[in-house]
């Protein structure tokens, strides 16, 4: 009942590899001994591939590492270089902090420049209302004065027209 769910066959299959590799140890001499091992190893030659491969990279990681080395000195010889240029830079600036400090120099706060600004742009656009303001009631009472012209034209028009009766 075991073999038929899922945890049982996988438990089948360990046991069954594992019985596998415990007779291949036990008999690892006898299996080296046969001629078909010694066809496939000299065929493969899997462990002449395997030390190769293992010099092959403990080669390159000692390269690898002696080129981190170097890089590293470059990077801080080239941070002691710059460190020395910033501080030549800075050796002859007197710098005086005490606690009046901000009175000597012309210091401006953001938040009153802000307000000046703010207070501009409100004085700008309090002019600029105005302006249109001033502009509606001119455009006002021109709408007005046409208006009243077209009324004294309509007035004209039906006057003329009662003074003259239809000819036909």
């Amino acid at each position: 009942m075991a073999r038929h769910s899922l945890f049982g066959g996988l438990l089948t299959i360990t046991a069954a590899a594992a019985a596998a590799a415990g007779v291949c140890y036990l008999f690892k001499e006898e299996i080296r001994g046969t001629e078909t091992y010694k066809n496939l190893n000299e065929k493969y030659d899997v462990d002449t591939k395997i030390k190769k491969a293992s010099e092959k990279a403990r080669d390159t990681a000692y390269d690898l590492k002696d080129k981190a080395k170097v890089a590293a000195k470059d990077i801080k010889t080239k941070a002691d270089e710059w460190k020395a240029s910033k501080e030549s830079a800075f050796e002859d600036d007197e710098i005086i902090m005490d606690d009046d400090f901000s009175e000597d120099r012309d210091y401006v706060s953001i938040k009153d420049a802000a307000e000046e600004t703010a207070d501009s742009v409100a004085a700008a656009a309090t002019e600029a209302v105005a302006a249109a303001t001033e502009a509606a009631e001119a455009a006002t009472d021109a709408a007005a004065t046409a208006t009243d012209v077209a009324t004294d034209a309509a007035d004209s028009g039906i006057e003329v027209s009662d003074a003259n009766p239809d000819p036909a």
